[in-house]
């Protein structure tokens, strides 16, 4: 991914981590290693930071999409 571009298309990052591809990520945001994460709201951006494994996941599914 370039730095600077939203991930996953600006779905919700914990969302697409967890199998779900269809959640919009508009309320919040998470700039990490100059890509932007966005979620769909402050409890998924938290659990996305302390949840272990969630970028990996992520990346997994939205590959396989």
């Amino acid at each position: 991914m370039n730095s600077n571009e939203t991930a996953y298309g600006g779905h919700c990052a914990f969302a697409v981590s967890t199998g779900k591809t269809d959640v919009k990520g508009e309320k919040s945001t998470l700039t990490v290693d100059g890509t932007t994460y966005s979620f769909s709201n402050p409890i998924a951006k938290f659990l996305f930071r302390v949840l272990p494994n969630r970028i990996e996941k992520a990346n997994a599914v939205w590959e396989s999409k």
